[in-house]
């Protein structure tokens, strides 16, 4: 994850180098006269200097998030494992469906407000005052609906714990729905630090609150009671980040403007969840809780690097990318090397899930959850690949292009439920193996259509992914090599899992010294760059 930071230091480096050079040979050449030429210089430094600090401004968003990253997953991993273990698979099927629920319920209340926000060039309070109004009363709404359709939603899924679950995130919703603005004004100026504080604080609320739930003898609501105490908790920061209150009444006149993107923003976002969403819904209601619960697991053990990634880098590239939405050439190169550093980390760690599977489920969440090995094993496939389509959607946004996301995501989902209906019938395995094609068909489509967007040819992004493809495969021998010593000697439990780590650890180490060495240089040597600094 550091490595976004060295390639954006580099070329902060970079920029101010040609910046600098080109000045000095004008004053050489012309003295300090301002001739056309002279002016033209002007601009060009002005549109180095541009870039030089929207990178500074984008490293220093990285950094932020992977220092919050680091401290909610430390949090998360010392909770998760005493949670896995007092409560049951069902458990954890019945949150995933409170995730999917709240996911919606935020998308209704944002009806793409801050996408439009963060999109646009030029911003008045006009539209910042508009979006907060509009959010507020959408906000508003979601919460009441959620409360009178809970049951609804707990007979159609067959789950009647889900009406007190869900209807314990009514008043977290609201709350979440008002910062949305807030939000968006954080991410319009690259000030990701609240925002990574937002999610420390978050996770830090969704642990001790679950985990005091069950320590005074509610298990049954500890974790319904955890998400709705991350909502709140999340809410509550971002307004301390940004109370952001307008004077201004709601102008129909900005309404409209933000219309324009926001109507195929929410469109492209309700397509995305429910394509992200649907294959847990339908594995609940044809398969059970219990089974979810497995399946939600092995997903998101594949998942954690990658939305680690999305979480630290990923989610930052949007306001970054709409910056230089007009520069085909710059964008390109940008997400050549996003490709490049995604297939790095994601394909070895999605190879070494795949092959340490039930050490990492038992070291982690306990005997009971080996069941979940093999449809690990079987979705990593598709993971592997759909780790590397992580760029398209801010790609898509930035380019003023949401309706791609639609098209894409309607076609996920209907391969998604199309699959899932059919392939149940032979169990958790045959869902996972199928949904591990879909999810690698729609990856491919994605990335075609993101470099078809700026230009860029297929053959020369693949060529960005050929040493992360190198990489993986000397980890996978790695870790084989440990897993034949832990079948040889017998060895069990979390020592298993770190005999199986280390040799996969030290390759990667040793293939990427390099990297690893222009790491420590950029935050060691050479502290007096900017953007280490700030």
């Amino acid at each position: 994850m550091l490595k976004f930071v060295q390639f954006l230091c580099a070329h902060v480096d970079r920029e101010s180098d040609n910046a600098d050079s080109g000045s000095d040979l004008a004053r050489r050449c012309h003295g300090n006269r301002m001739t056309e030429n002279d002016s033209a210089r002007h601009d060009g430094d002005f549109g180095a200097d541009f870039k030089q600090k929207l990178w500074q401004a984008f490293a220093r968003s990285v950094r932020d998030n992977v220092m919050a990253e680091v401290a909610v997953q430390v949090l998360r991993l010392g909770g998760m494992m005493i949670l896995a273990r007092a409560l049951y698979p069902e458990d954890f099927g019945l949150l995933k469906i409170l995730f999917v629920v709240g996911m919606f319920a935020n998308l209704v209340t944002e009806a793409g407000l801050p996408e439009a926000l963060v999109q646009r060039k030029e911003l008045t309070p006009e539209h910042e005052a508009t979006a907060w109004w509009l959010s507020l009363m959408l906000a508003s709404a979601s919460a009441c609906a959620l409360y009178f359709t809970a049951p609804l939603i707990a007979r159609a899924m067959e789950m009647t714990a889900l009406t007190t679950g869900i209807r314990l995130l009514c008043i977290p919703v609201l709350l979440e729905g008002t910062s949305v603005i807030s939000n968006a004004r954080l991410r319009r100026r690259l000030d990701f630090r609240a925002l990574a504080a937002a999610d420390v604080f978050a996770e830090t609320a969704f642990l001790s609150t679950a985990l005091a739930l069950l320590w005074f003898g509610y298990p049954r609501f500890s974790l319904a009671g955890g998400l709705g105490a991350r909502y709140t908790i999340h809410a509550l920061t971002i307004w301390c980040a940004d109370a952001h209150i307008p004077l201004q009444m709601p102008r129909l006149d900005a309404a409209r403007d933000l219309g324009r993107f926001s109507l195929s923003a929410v469109g492209a976002g309700f397509t995305v969840v429910a394509s992200a969403n649907a294959d847990y819904v339908l594995v609940g209601r044809l398969l059970g809780s219990t089974a979810l619960g497995y399946y939600a697991v092995s997903w998101d053990l594949l998942r954690f690097v990658i939305s680690r990634l999305h979480r630290v880098a990923v989610r930052v590239i949007f306001p970054a990318f709409a910056r230089l939405q007009d520069d085909d050439q710059e964008l390109a190169r940008a997400y050549k090397k996003l490709i490049s550093y995604l297939a790095i980390i994601v394909l070895p760690v999605t190879v070494f899930a795949a092959i340490a599977a039930p050490e990492i489920l038992r070291a982690i969440y306990g005997s009971k959850w080996m069941p979940a090995t093999e449809p690990l094993r079987l979705l990593a496939g598709g993971l592997a690949v759909c780790g590397l389509r992580e760029g398209i959607g801010p790609m898509f946004y930035a380019k003023g292009r949401p309706a791609l996301d639609i098209y894409l995501n309607s076609v996920r989902l209907v391969l998604i439920v199309a699959t899932v209906s059919f392939l149940s019938r032979f169990g958790l395995v045959g869902v996972s193996a199928g949904m591990s094609i879909v999810e690698a068909t729609i990856a491919v489509a994605g990335i075609y259509s993101a470099c078809w967007l700026i230009k860029l040819k297929m053959t020369s992004l693949f060529s960005s992914i050929i040493p992360g493809l190198r990489l993986a495969l000397c980890c996978a021998a790695a870790a084989m090599a440990g897993k034949a010593i832990v079948l040889l000697c017998g060895i069990q439990g979390p020592v298993a899992l770190l005999v199986l780590a280390l040799p996969t650890a030290v390759t990667f180490l040793l293939l990427e010294k390099s990297e690893v060495n222009r790491i420590v240089i950029q935050f060691f040597a050479r502290r007096g760059i900017p953007v280490v600094q700030a």
